[in-house]
């Protein structure tokens, strides 16, 4: 459980750095929701995202997954310039502490999601309930 709590903690440091949004717990629901995504996307090692990243700017992939990071960060920040959340997006996911701290969570939901003790430590009511009905169903 430290090891969710110190990578959800350095995520949300980055998302802070990078966004200047002052609402830590925001920022917090924001890494795990986005470690929730790079989990349902088979994101768990550093590798596929910068497989990702560097298929390059102009790629599909690259583009629908710069702007579901994007739109997470709007969502959490409420910074409705979709401009700066896109470069914001680039940025962490060209920073190397960031992308290894968000796999190292989602290879933490992967692997711990029926253990009950480590989902009561998320703090995301949606990643839980993305997690209770994954693994008992709806």
């Amino acid at each position: 459980m430290n090891d969710l709590f110190g990578n959800t903690k350095l995520a949300a440091y980055f998302l802070w750095e990078y966004t200047g949004c002052e609402n830590a717990f925001d920022l917090w629901l924001c890494a795990e929701d986005m470690a929730c995504l790079f989990e349902q996307s088979g994101l768990i090692e550093p590798c596929g995202v910068e497989g990702i990243v560097s298929s390059g700017m102009y790629g599909l992939e690259y583009i629908e997954f710069v702007r579901t990071i994007s739109y997470r960060i709007f969502q959490y920040t409420n910074r409705d310039d979709e401009w700066q959340n896109w470069f914001a997006a680039e940025r962490l996911l060209n920073n190397g502490e960031w992308v290894d701290a968000l796999t190292r969570i989602s290879a933490i939901y992967r692997y711990e999601k029926n253990n009950q003790e480590v989902m009561n430590e998320v703090r995301s009511e949606n990643v839980r309930a993305f997690y209770d009905e994954q693994t008992f169903g709806a």
